[in-house]
């Protein structure tokens, strides 16, 4: 995969897109970002690209120049279905290849559509409302159609409080449709990824979420850690993989990435409830590597420049029976004073990921169901004791301090919760 020279945009410019940005370098290829943001620190993607443009990410016409006067050779975008939409539409104008159709972005956007999908392939979903005025169960989580990464989202635990919580999810939802599900109390949220090249479907990974103790009671949706795989993932495998693999495949998908998030009880029973057909925040890219598989941000910078993906290539030297654990570093209400410790993270035999996503003297407001993300890291063992040590030991090195030094990580899960995981 030859890719030396060529130029390629990012539509966006956060902490997220640093990875592909760095990743797409390493391949020789010459990165540009964009969006409107002028302070860098908004951005920090823009100080790590070879060029960057402050062009919002939706401004057709100002891109398709720039693209046109540029030789831009591909267009990408990740982590934001709004962003994903603009790469159709500009990848159109200019004649570029892109890995997704505005019809399969919209079932995998849209919350009732995915559900739909799913019961046509027999894929178990969560019980749903109609209306509010149809609920008589609680508690119940309603959430915009057409938004991700919790935006929107919010949990009625009695009547009372959710006519509050559907108006907050009806305001964020662009197309103004919201979908009412019960919340399911008694079961692990989980995920799963699934990687295409050519049409071959591989499943790159699953696994199980660790919600911050103090949700409930805050009314915060915080996922503190992600631990791979799912503790039910050979169950996973028996009752729902083949009908995943069927609805990729009805939806004609080719190239790309796909995540079904959903939940699973002590039993093995599983209900999905949303999906996305792009990249994803838990960043899994270099455990996903070093268990044996590719590296899935390949697909979207090869397919970009060549609309091929035929080079993208798995690790022969990888260990499948590698376990691995995410850290989600979320922060309460104040103002950053201080950031420590990332570096030292970094530099951890068994760290894949160490991604900064703060900034010193950013105001973080801690009254909203989502917080604000400091950090996430990530780190790979086969064994489950080796990476209780690396949790509780980026747990120490990381310091996050407000202006009156106050320790601002708003979560640490229980020690030993990791070492007994799997057991």
């Amino acid at each position: 995969m030859n890719l030396q020279g060529k130029k390629l945009l990012i539509l966006g410019a956060t902490a997220n897109e640093i990875p592909v940005v760095q990743r797409a370098q390493s391949m020789g290829v010459y990165v540009i970002v964009t969006d409107y943001n002028l302070d860098h620190r908004l951005s920090p993607a823009k100080d790590v690209a070879d060029e960057c443009w402050d062009v919002s990410w939706s401004d057709m016409d100002a891109l398709e120049q720039l693209c046109i006067g540029n030789g831009v050779n591909g267009v990408t975008a990740g982590f934001s279905e709004f962003r994903v939409d603009c790469t159709i539409e500009l990848t159109a104008r200019l004649g570029l290849p892109c890995y997704v159709t505005k019809d399969q972005l919209a079932v995998t956007r849209d919350k009732a559509l995915f559900k739909a999908e799913c019961k046509k392939y027999g894929i178990p979903v969560i019980h749903d409302y109609a209306s509010i005025d149809e609920v008589d169960h609680f508690p119940v989580i309603v959430k915009p159609v057409d938004r991700a990464g919790s935006i929107g989202v919010g949990i009625a635990w009695t009547e009372d409080e959710l006519q509050a919580v559907y108006d907050q999810a009806m305001e964020k939802s662009i197309v103004k449709q919201v979908v009412i599900e019960d919340y399911i109390t008694r079961a692990t949220e989980m995920d799963v990824h699934y990687a295409i090249c050519n049409g071959e479907i591989c499943l790159l990974c699953t696994d199980d979420i660790i919600a911050a103790a103090n949700n409930q009671a805050d009314g915060k949706v915080v996922q503190s850690v992600w631990l791979y795989p799912c503790r039910h993932e050979e169950q996973f495998l028996k009752d729902v993989d083949p009908a995943m693999r069927a609805m990729i495949r009805g939806l004609g998908i080719k190239n790309g990435t796909i995540f079904f998030s959903g939940f699973v009880n002590k039993e093995g029973d599983f209900s999905f409830f949303e999906c996305g057909f792009r990249l994803w925040g838990e960043q899994e890219f270099e455990f996903d590597f070093r268990k044996g598989l590719m590296n899935y941000l390949d697909i979207y910078i090869s397919h970009a420049l060549t609309g091929d993906t035929s080079g993208v290539r798995l690790n022969p030297a990888g260990n499948i029976k590698l376990k691995g654990a995410a850290i989600n570093f979320y922060v309460k209400g104040g103002t950053i004073a201080s950031i420590k410790g990332l570096d030292d993270i970094a530099q951890m035999e068994d760290c894949t990921l160490a991604l900064q996503d703060s900034y010193i003297g950013q105001a973080c407001d801690g009254s909203k169901a989502i917080l604000v993300k400091s950090a996430l890291v990530g780190f790979a063992n086969e064994c489950s004791q080796a990476l209780e040590k690396d949790v509780q030991e980026a747990y120490e090195k990381y310091v996050v301090h407000d202006e009156t030094g106050e320790d601002m990580v708003y979560d640490r899960i229980a020690r030993g919760t990791v070492a007994n995981w799997w057991l």
